[in-house]
């Protein structure tokens, strides 16, 4: 195991902190400073509200909540927050480098992603995982259908990062992270005003280095690494009181290892062997290092220069103008993102082409057909992409009317571009496959929406929202000058009753509607009738509670929706004539969810504060036939099977602790802990990435303007899976020549010889570090 060693600047440093005092710090506050400062705002419904006011199900981890919890992206937010599940094979994201957060159940596995990530609320598609945490100010988890107000991708909810400005107080933090597996980070920040009142700024550097947990079993070399440069800066200028313009950018390094991906081969397949493919059921087995080709990834891929990993540079440019006048409140919103991306892997995940690149170990005498892809190199893969996106939102907000209703109205304009293609490696016979062009798929978006907001009396408020929205999906195909492309039209309304059962209870309903525009199938080998996939529409109920009692010393949230999810975008499989496969979105019928999620904080004594919250999300298909569960079952429909990708029951609870020792230093001390269900790999429900429990620890001290601690993540060092993907294994192939110790594996005539195998992320193991902080 690498260990890590702490520099002796970083303990001189810290022998500093604990010697120096001075300037204010945002330390640790005590369990009744944080009751008394409970109200957290937020902007859920594009206005600034208290958390415990909004009749929505919101999560909140604020600036001092990530801090204490050590989060450092949304992966790990993902492990606190009920409802919440957050896919993490690698920092490139899923399929085309994107995120793929599910919320309420509401899980895919191809396609457009059924909850959005926002940055500031500008739409950011990018794989989120590099986004530093220490510019945020606040996450934001909003559960439910948020079309009506965040428009499109918003399907199951919506996640917003609200980022860090300038302030009126000059300001300088450092923050220092060194731990166990050569893992390193450094923070820097610099806020205050260049004009008093009138212009602030704030700049923010970040360097990210960690070593990875796992060697390559081929060669010994590093596997999973990652490093990460990041840059980010605001300007914000209030000429008057009236007017507010917030100029934002930032820009984005990665430069990461082969990801920390294994597979789990046909050998350890132990049901359904009459099946072509046979099958694995129970919880996958824990690889304990992945087998992968990194010195085939050096050199050229379809004749251009490329590397082993991922190579990832972004930009990001955003421009938020506020103005009031005559009480109305006009709010223009816009944002620029643009990445280009390349991740040089191999995609047998068994370092095939390495192993036997002609034939199959343990088959004397056979010989791979020219056209397959470990003969001919295709599986050695760097997939390169680009992502432009722009964004632009005008809204205003009309003054109380009649002392009773307030009315908002809207516009909002999105596109995005993204150029993707496959490139090869060259194959055994020294020739390469040609590169895989799918084009640039397109989204335009047009979309104009509305509330009103009517205090019916003092304690009974009611509001109706609602979104019209155009989207043009298609691709363009440059060489062969093909554009194809569909427009979706959608309504989505919601309407929302609040009632107030005292100062500090309320108790409200939703009805909203849920829609996710149709897709793009964008592989050039694809026939024209499999290219689109339908929109999928659902409709959501909800009632929920917020209350705090005992003086704010004790917050409890509950809720309850039923989700009615109707042509829900899943994948199938689409075999090519060289028998080589590729997932495909499909409309797969219907799904409905229920489920119940509670949230739970006390403030025990002065010194002791603790919490807990679970969530159920039953996500279970009603109507669904499959081709494959035809032969698994003897029965096409899957009725009654959980949606793949989902944990089922989540649960996580906090102790933290805080007590001051002298006039001038404070202990504190933190337990988190969090538990996943098991997650399904496919919609048969055979395979799964077993129980996740995670156990974070901390304890540490602190000064004015200074922190520092001590810490042990994943205290249990549980290795279960975030996901696990349906698979083949394409090394041991299933051919006559193959003498198996386990006769029940052998192959049934006429099936394929490439049987199932999954695709299993490594989990994070075990870490111990230390954490430095000073404010000056």
């Amino acid at each position: 195991m690498k260990k890590v060693s702490i520099a002796v600047s970083v303990a001189a440093l810290s022998v500093a902190m604990l010697s120096s005092g001075g300037a204010a710090y945002a330390q640790e506050s005590s369990p009744s400073e944080q009751a008394r400062d409970a109200d957290i705002i937020v902007t859920a419904r594009k206005r600034d509200e208290n958390l415990q006011n909004v009749p929505l199900a919101v999560s909140v981890e604020t600036a001092a909540d990530i801090a204490r919890k050590g989060l450092r992206d949304i992966a790990d937010v993902s492990s606190f927050t009920p409802g919440l599940t957050f896919e993490r094979a690698n920092r490139y994201g899923t399929q085309g480098g994107s995120s793929r957060p599910a919320i309420r159940g509401m899980g895919n596995i191809l396609g457009e992603p059924n909850a959005q990530v926002f940055i500031d609320g500008i739409p950011y598609s990018e794989s989120i995982l590099s986004f530093p945490f220490d510019l945020v100010e606040r996450v934001e988890v909003i559960k439910g259908p948020q079309a009506a107000l965040y428009g499109r991708a918003t399907f199951a909810g919506a996640i917003n990062l609200i980022t860090k400005k300038g302030t009126n107080e000059f300001n300088t933090s450092v923050n220092v992270r060194a731990a166990t597996y050569d893992d390193y980070e450094a923070n820097v920040m610099s806020r205050g005003p260049l004009i008093k009142d009138k212009l602030f700024y704030m700049v923010a550097a970040r360097y990210y280095n960690f070593g990875g947990m796992y060697n390559n079993t081929l060669d010994g070399r590093s596997v999973g690494g990652e490093k990460s440069t990041n840059f980010n800066a605001s300007l914000e200028f209030r000429p008057s009181s009236d007017l507010s313009i917030t100029l934002s950018g930032g820009y984005l390094h990665d430069r990461d290892e082969v990801p920390a991906i294994g597979l789990q081969d046909r050998f350890s397949n132990n049901c359904h062997f009459d099946n072509p493919g046979q099958y694995y059921c129970g919880s996958v087995h824990t690889i304990k290092a992945p087998t992968v080709n990194i010195s085939g990834l050096e050199g050229l891929a379809g004749g251009l220069p490329s590397a082993p990993g991922l190579t990832r540079d972004g930009y990001r440019a955003s421009l938020a103008i506020n103005y009031e006048v005559g009480g109305f409140k006009i709010t223009s919103n816009s944002g620029y993102f643009k990445t280009h991306t390349e991740l040089g892997y191999d995609s047998t995940y068994q370092g095939a082409t390495a192993i036997d690149q002609l034939g199959v170990p343990g088959a004397p005498g056979y010989v791979r057909p020219a056209t397959n892809g470990v003969r001919t190199g295709s599986v050695m893969r760097n997939d390169v992409g680009s992502r432009e996106e722009i964004f632009t939102e005008l809204r205003v907000q009309t003054p109380k009317i009649a002392d009773a209703f307030d009315v908002m109205v809207g516009g909002a304009y999105y596109t995005r571009r993204r150029p993707f293609e496959e490139r090869h490696y060259p194959g055994a016979n020294g020739t390469t496959t040609p590169t895989i062009d799918s084009g640039t798929d397109r989204i335009d978006n047009v979309a104009v929406f509305g509330s009103i907001n009517w205090d019916i009396t003092d304690r009974m408020a009611a509001s109706g929202e609602i979104r019209y929205a155009e989207d043009t999906i298609g691709n363009y195909k440059s060489a062969t000058d093909v554009l194809a492309e569909r427009k979706f039209v959608s309504v989505t309304p919601r309407f929302t009753l609040d009632y107030d059962i005292s100062d500090t209870s309320m108790i409200y309903a939703i009805v909203a509607k849920g829609n996710k525009p149709g897709a793009f199938n964008s592989d050039p080998r694809f026939p024209v009738d499999v290219q689109f996939a339908g929109e999928e529409t659902s409709w959501n109920y909800e009632i929920g509670s917020k209350n705090r009692f005992f003086d704010n010393r004790l917050t409890l949230n509950l809720s309850a929706y039923y989700v009615d999810w109707s042509n829900q975008q899943l994948t199938g499989t689409y075999v090519f004539p060289d028998l080589q496969t590729r997932g495909y979105i499909i409309n797969a019928g219907q799904t409905r969810v229920k489920g119940i999620e509670i949230e739970l904080q006390g403030n025990l004594t002065d010194e002791l504060s603790a919490g807990a919250a679970y969530s159920i999300n039953d996500a279970r298909f009603v109507k669904f036939d499959d081709t494959e569960a035809g032969t698994l079952f003897g029965n096409t429909s899957v009725a009654g099977k959980l949606v793949p990708n989902i944990a089922r029951n989540q649960a996580s609870a906090f102790v933290n602790y805080l007590r001051p020792v002298s006039d001038k230093l404070d202990l504190f001390a933190r337990v988190d802990a969090s538990y996943n269900s098991p997650k399904y790999a496919q919609i048969y429900n055979l395979a799964d990435t077993g129980a996740k429990y995670l156990v974070n620890m901390r304890i540490g001290l602190q000064g004015a303007n200074w922190k520092a601690s001590l810490f042990v993540e994943n205290l249990t060092d549980n290795r279960a899976s975030s996901t696990v993907g349906r698979y083949v294994d394409q090394l041991n192939l299933n051919v006559p020549q193959y003498t198996n110790a386990n006769p029940a594996q052998n192959n049934a005539p006429g099936t394929t010889n490439q049987e199932r195998a999954f695709q299993i992320a490594l989990a994070r193991k075990r870490q111990f570090g230390i954490t430095l902080a000073y404010n000056f």
